[in-house]
């Protein structure tokens, strides 16, 4: 059976399907759909959750162990299959298959892919999964839709927003929903009456961390060593948490190398952008960084960014902010950062 998000919560109302996918590239809709599942599910006894994020290398093997293994204080689990990029392989989707048609009322099967397209609907695994349960498809908020979305999450929430500030906030997020909804859950909380201006959306975000760090990611990408410098200077002062940047960073350089590897393989860079909902703002600094970095470029900031992830958990030596800043020196010159 396939679903919209918003058939979602009557559905489980009526019932609780053995097995869930929940396909789309918008992270924010995806995680809300998966926590209507999981509480659904936990309210008939479904207590226990293991969650599994599919990367390259991912041991097959192991949900059909997990599956089985129920816990002494749980005899009902839910098992979390997470698919970043929507291919599990050939061995991953006989193994999604197998867990599909297994019919364990005591397993309840969640899986969610990051990637999804019409032509996915047509591949046996997720057939397999739609008719053993419930397929909601995500599709992504086009541009011309945001605003239309935006309003409506600010109404939802009890606000009362001015067109024009309904507009200002569309642009900055650029087509971000989760950016999006953050501030409105940060408009939402202000003391204050229910209308929100212009002037309501340009001071919270003024005063948002996150916005710095986009900013700071956006200077990376475009080559602007010095702001970026003192962006990331001014974060650390602050006492931002130095994850909330190399999260940024990492989602932007995933675009990069995705962009990169579509367009050496022969792709059309307009397909290119459109098939990865990187709006028009974005495209000129992802083109950028791709030029500079090239393919082996970006493999070593993943590796520096891995490092400092490491750094800022006390699971490698060294300084997780003077790390960031070699990796922002590499970025906006890469010949420069790697010359003895």
């Amino acid at each position: 059976m396939a679903l919209k998000p918003e058939q979602l919560p009557d559905r489980l109302a009526r019932s609780l399907d053995a097995v869930y996918l929940l396909a789309g590239a918008e992270p924010l809709l995806v995680q809300e759909c998966r926590d209507q599942v999981i509480q659904a599910a936990q309210a008939q006894g479904f207590l226990e959750r293991s969650v599994h994020e599919v990367r390259r290398g991912f041991d097959w093997g192991l949900l059909s162990e997990d599956s089985a293994a129920l816990s002494l204080f749980s005899a009902r689990k839910i098992l979390d299959i997470r698919l970043p990029t929507g291919k599990p392989g050939n061995e991953g989707a006989r193994a999604l298959g197998e867990l599909a048609q297994a019919g364990d009322p005591d397993v309840l099967l969640l899986v969610s892919s990051g990637e999804w397209s019409a032509a996915m609907r047509k591949l046996k695994w997720t057939t397999q999964l739609a008719k053993a349960g419930v397929l909601v498809e995500i599709w992504p908020v086009k541009p011309q839709q945001l605003p239309g979305w935006i309003r409506t999450r600010m109404q939802r929430s009890g606000l009362q927003p001015d067109p024009e500030a309904v507009s200002l906030l569309a642009e900055l997020v650029e087509g971000n929903l989760l950016a999006a909804q953050q501030e409105i859950e940060k408009l939402r909380l202000l003391d204050r009456d229910a209308r929100v201006t212009v002037d309501d959306v340009t001071r919270s975000v003024a005063n948002s961390s996150r916005f710095d760090a986009y900013r700071l990611i956006d200077c990376a990408l475009r080559g602007s060593l010095g702001e970026s410098l003192r962006v990331a200077s001014g974060l650390q002062r602050n006492g931002v948490a130095i994850q909330l940047v190399t999260g940024a960073l990492y989602r932007e350089m995933s675009l990069v190398e995705s962009v990169n590897s579509a367009l050496a393989g022969g792709e059309d860079a307009s397909t290119v952008f459109g098939r990865l909902r990187i709006w028009p703002a974005r495209q000129g600094p992802i083109r950028d960084a791709g030029r500079r970095l090239g393919g082996p470029g970006c493999s070593e900031v993943f590796r520096q960014l891995s490092l400092i992830d490491r750094q800022s958990k006390g699971r490698a030596a060294g300084d997780a902010w003077q790390t960031l800043d070699r990796l922002l020196c590499y970025l906006c010159d890469p010949v420069a950062a790697a010359a003895p």
